[in-house]
This record gives C-alpha cells, structure tokens and sequence, in this order.
C-alpha cells in the first residue's frame, strides 16, 4: 500500500451496534458504512467502518495509519487484521462467499464526513477500550510479567522484580508504550524519551543509570524502525517538531485558550455570519440572548483571581478584555466554522428523538459534529387518521393526487433539489391549501421558513441578498397569497431550484456562498403572470389543483389544531413519501399535468396570436416588420403589451422559427401571416 485516504475498521463479531456506538461517540460518525455480506451469530449485519482523510496519507504516513487500524480494532474487538496494511477488504458491489452463503456487500451509509489525520491518532490514542475490553495498554506486553504500562504508572519496582516484574521488564513495556505514541503522532520522539526518563525516576528504586536508560530507549526504537519503518517526521503529519509556544499568563491568547478548552465542544463561531451557536444537546442554536459574553466573564473573572495587582485583576474582568478573549476565541480551530460545513448533510433529517437517515430510515443519536442547526417539532410516528381524512377531503378522493402530495412532502424533508421544480397550489378559498401547507411548516419546525412574495416575484428593484442568506438551510419555503397583475421572477426561480451556488449575506456582513436546500412552495387564489413560456419554466412548475371549496357548514375551526395533535404520525406520513420519492421520483399526476398545461397555453399570448393570425408551413416566409406589425395590433386590441420587435424575434426563435431574408430585408421562415379578408396585405 502506497497510498491511502481512510482508516477502517471491520467489526466481524460480537455485538456489532454496541461496537459501532462506541466508535460513533469517540471518533464522529463514519464517512462510509458498508455492510460486508457476513452475519454475525445473533443475527446482526458485520459491517466495515471508514473515516475519510482530509489528506490521503503516504509515504511514512501509510505506516501510521496501518498502525491507527491495529489500534483502533483493538478498542473494540475488531479484526486485528487490518493493522497490516497489505490486508485486501471486499468492496461494496461485490459478491460476499465465506461459508456458502451468499450476500451482496453494500453500502448503508456515506456522508461527507472528513476528518485529519493528526487529530484522529490523538483520539484513538486516548480512546477507552468497550466495556469488558483490554485496555488501551494492556495489549502491548513485552516478556515476563502480568503488569500493563497502565498499571505500571502507579506501580514502584524495586530492584530484584515484584510479582514477577522486573525494572527491565517493566522499563521495556513503558518504552514501547511511549514509542508507540511517538509512531501515531501523539507526541514527538523527544517527548517519548523525557516522559521515559520521568517514569524511571519516579517509579524504579533505585532508576536506572541515565545511559543505561538511554540503550534500552534507542535499541527498542531502533527494532520500531526496522519493523515498521520510520517515524513520521517533521511536517509529514505528526506532531514531530518543537512543541506549541504558550501563550503568556493572563494574555487575551491564553484566556481564549481557556475558554476555547473549556466550551469548544459546545460552542462555534462563524465568521461570515458574525454568529456564535450553541449546542443545546439536540441542535445547534443561534445565540440570540449573549450567554457567550456570559461565559467569556465568568472565564475571565477566573483569569482575574490569579492576577497578583488589584489593578491587573479589574483590567482582566474588564469589558475590554471580555470583547478581546472573545475576538481571539472566534478564530480558535476548535471554534470557528466555515459556512459551509453547516447542515451539509442533505439526506439527514434531525427530530427531538435522533437524526434520521432518510435514505435508510435508520435512526442515529444526536451528534454535534454533524454541525446540524436545525429540527423538526415531530419525531417519527405512525398514526394520523383526521390527516388522511383530510387529504381526502381537499383532493375529493383523487388517490393519485394524494400520493403526489405525500411524494412532494417527503421530498421538502430531504435538502435535494435535483427536481429542480417548484409547486404553485392554487385555487379559490376554502380549499384546503394553506391548512396543508402550514402543517407541513409546523411540522418541519426550523426547517421550514415563509418568504415574501416579493423574493420571488418581478420586480424593477433589486431585492437585498439577505432575503436568501435567511433561507440558507431552509428545506421548505412557502409564500402565500399571489397578487393579481404579478409576474414570476423566472431567473431567480431557476436559480433556487437549480441546484445553483448563490452568493448571499447578512445584513453588514460578509458574502458568503451556499448552495440552496429548500423546496419552493407557493399558494395563491391568482396566478402570477409569465412573461416567456419556455422549457425551462415548463419543466420547473407543477400547478397543484385545489378545486374542492369545503362548504361553510363543513369547516372545523379547530382543525389546524387537530392536525397539529397528530404531527409525529404526519411526520411518519411524510416520511414514507419521502421513500416513495426516492424510488419514483415526484412524477406529478394527470391533473397537475393538466393544470399546468392550461396556464401554459393561457399566458401563452405569441403562441395565441400565430394560432390566430398567422400560418406555419415549412413554405411560407415574412418580413419582420410585418410581423411585428400583425402581433402589435393583435396585442392592443386584446390590452397587451407589445413590447419590441426584438421581444417578438426572441420569442419567435424559441419556437424554432430562423431568420432569414425576405425582399433584402429581415424575415422568419417556416410563419407566415393569414391577412383577413377585410384587410389587404401591405404593399398592395
């Protein structure tokens, strides 16, 4: 092996979901899971666990990594195989053999997880073992004696052995542990040979000789070496090299040092947004009431007893210096975070009870490391019988509507936008959509936001970038009530659902770049105006009818809330649509096909004026002026714009008309014009 981008573990036995907790709660979650064909004795898939390297490692570092996998099976009984790096795994679409059965290896579960490869080593290094498990030292003995390097830490040997350990025995196992930490980046060579020599002097009566000490030291290294190669060095990704300078006693470094030690787990900072966020066990949440400020005084306020000068110790509680331990905590790497790391999982839903894995179903603890900022008001359930008799009501028993909009809820949990389409619920009062939508909202909790009509609708001003940096990791965004005489705002329209990056930002703020999750969903008694009918709006718009009016004797005034008392089952609802789209994909049905096709051909006015007033025939040619001419006087007499000659080309082109050249001037072919017979055609 020559080069490598994962460390792996293969859990084969045992209880594989205890193992995997383990390894989830102590190193993050996998990059990749693979379910590798085998079936342990209770019944449980074997599984192959990968985490992704920010940087695939080589060279000396293929070394540490082969060692990092020995290690890391050792903390939970995997498959000690793996520390050598030449050991062959099945890959996913193969074929898995082993005892005549037969079983596909697949994947369960990939995300974008990465991790680095001097950060991993120290977890792994400092990871405990399962519970009934070796510890982390207790496999590394070396000759005679039942004494671990952990027991050895608080353990005298005198000289002549005890309990069969001997100072050499006992020097050894020590050495071997320290240069085992040195070969995973833990500390450097040195740091291993000074923690050594602490070692001897405290626990060996009476300690070694110092050049003793050091031929033992240098010998069992130098059997390291030739049976694992060299020691990373310097620069190569381990920690080789003079250690970190500390910062000054009581300096804005060292007191943002402590703060960061001590609420870097829970607390993060983005710079583009200037927000700080916390976590509060199940979310990550904006810090809208100061707590953080909270926190750097009360860290402060610590700083302040250690200082020797009542003067010095107001200058550390100071307000000033509060501000300056949170400026320099606010670009500490265990705190500060790219926008883009944020809800990057789109295929992750979280609820209050775990975060749901939308492509299996599965169901995982909540982890801060997924950097998830948002969360449904539901947890998943089964169980909604007024929701169903309501889908019924408003769709008038259409099963294949209600299926579309089960598919179409399911697909808002989910941050894809590779429909790239958005939906128009429309129809007159009393119908049922805004209840519908505004469930769904409920539901979706922080998920879900409501735009302006104005953010996606035609306007001569620009509107501000902080009306989309708001939507950033929105999944659902409704906009209710269309105006009459508005026009969509095509291009912005297609860049939200097309998967495109858009740039955005926060009010005096930094732009930052994000590449839109939500669903666009709009209801309206009045349908906005289209100004071109191309395949691009075509394709993006399904017209969702609501043509049931629910009579007045009929409505429940308390059915929001009844709806509401049901949400996990709706949740559970959604959820099964969720699966259905993914297997079918939104596939609108006939009516909304039909809808759609109805505003097409109405806001269509070029193609109404050729039905009427021209012909198409791959014969005839026009000029353009007279075209123009016929469309204009077509349009006034029906109250339309006609816009500019060249509007009326663009138009003509889309429809796969060509230009050409009629009597030395501008034409089109393939259209020609059908003069009435009380008009005569120009130039006679």
């Amino acid at each position: 092996m020559v080069q490598t981008g994962v460390i792996l573990v293969d859990l084969d036995h045992g209880d594989i979901a205890a193992k995997r907790d383990h390894l989830v709660r102590h190193l993050g979650h996998p990059s990749l899971e693979v379910a590798s064909g085998g079936i342990t004795d209770d019944g449980q898939a074997k599984r192959h666990l990968y985490w992704r390297l920010i940087e695939a490692a080589s060279g000396e570092d293929v070394v540490r990594v082969a060692a990092l996998r020995g290690l890391l099976a050792a903390r939970v009984d995997g498959d000690p195989a793996f520390r050598s790096g030449h050991q062959p795994i099945r890959v996913a679409g193969t074929i898995h053999g082993k005892g005549g059965r037969r079983a596909s290896v697949r994947i369960l579960a990939q995300g974008a997880h990465e991790y680095e490869l001097g950060e991993l080593a120290e977890i792994i290094a400092g990871m405990p073992p399962m519970p009934g498990l070796p510890g982390p030292l207790e496999r590394d003995r070396v000759g005679p004696g039942g004494l671990t390097p952990h027991d050895l830490a608080t353990t005298t040997i005198a000289a002549g052995g005890q309990g069969g350990e001997t100072r050499f025995t006992a020097l050894s196992k020590v050495i071997g542990h320290w240069l085992r930490n040195a070969r995973l980046g833990v500390c450097t060579i040195e740091a291993a040979w000074n923690a050594v020599q602490d070692h001897n002097a405290a626990m060996m009566v009476p300690p070694w000789e110092e050049d003793r000490l050091r031929r033992e030291f240098d010998a069992l290294l130098a059997k390291d070496i030739a049976d694992k190669g060299h020691l990373p060095t310097r620069g190569q990704g381990g920690l080789e090299g003079d250690p970190t300078p500390i910062a000054p006693p009581l300096s804005d470094d060292a007191i943002a040092a402590d703060f960061a030690d001590s609420h870097g787990q829970n607390w993060k900072y983005v710079p583009a947004w200037g927000a700080w966020h916390q976590w509060c066990g199940n979310v990550w949440k904006p810090d809208v009431t100061g707590l953080v400020r909270e926190l750097a005084r009360q860290v402060c306020r610590s700083a302040a007893r250690q200082a020797s000068k009542p003067g010095e110790a107001r200058h550390m509680a100071s307000d000033k210096k509060m501000s300056a331990v949170l400026r320099v905590a606010a670009a500490d790497p265990r705190i500060a975070v790219a926008p883009s790391r944020w809800d990057a999982h789109q295929m992750l839903l979280n609820t209050p009870s775990g975060v749901i894995d939308l492509t299996t179903a599965e169901i995982s603890s909540h982890c801060p490391d997924l950097l998830i900022s948002q969360m449904t008001t539901a947890s998943r359930g089964s169980d909604c019988p007024r929701w169903t008799t309501f889908l019924r009501e408003i769709t008038d028993g259409d099963a294949a509507l209600q299926a579309y909009l089960a598919r179409l809820a399911g697909y808002c949990l989910t941050g894809s936008t590779r429909e790239q389409a958005f939906a128009f619920l429309h129809g007159h009062g009393a119908n049922g959509k805004s209840v519908f939508l505004q469930t769904l909202a409920s539901i979706m909790g922080s998920y879900a936001a409501t735009a302006a009509l104005d953010t996606f609708m035609a306007s001569r001003a620009d509107r501000h970038l902080t009306e989309l940096a708001g939507l950033r990791a929105a999944r659902l965004v409704l906009v209710s009530e269309t105006e009459a005489g508005r026009s969509w705002a095509e291009g912005r329209i297609k860049a939200v659902t097309g998967g495109e990056k858009l740039r955005a930002n926060f009010m005096r703020r930094d732009h930052f770049e994000f590449v839109p999750q939500f669903k666009l969903l709009v209801a309206g008694n009045h349908r906005p105006a289209l100004v071109g009918v191309g395949e691009a709006m075509r394709r993006r718009l399904h017209l969702v009818p609501f043509a049931v009016t629910i009579p007045a004797e009929h409505r429940d005034a308390r059915l929001a809330e009844k709806l509401l008392a049901e949400r996990d089952g709706i949740l559970g609802w959604m959820l099964a649509g969720c699966a259905a789209w993914q297997r079918e994909g939104l596939a609108p049905p006939a009516c909304v096909m039909a809808a759609a096709e109805d505003y097409f051909e109405a806001e269509d006015l070029v193609g109404q004026w050729i039905q009427e007033r021209c012909i198409r025939s791959p014969e005839c040619t026009a000029a353009a002026a007279q075209l123009f001419q016929s469309w204009k006087a077509w349009a006034e007499e029906g109250g339309f714009a006609p816009g500019s000659q060249k509007s009326l080309g663009e138009a003509l082109r889309a429809r796969g008309f060509r230009p050409t050249t009629v009597r030395r001037g501008r034409g089109w072919s393939g259209i020609g014009i059908h003069w009435s017979s009380t008009s005569a055609e120009p130039g006679e």
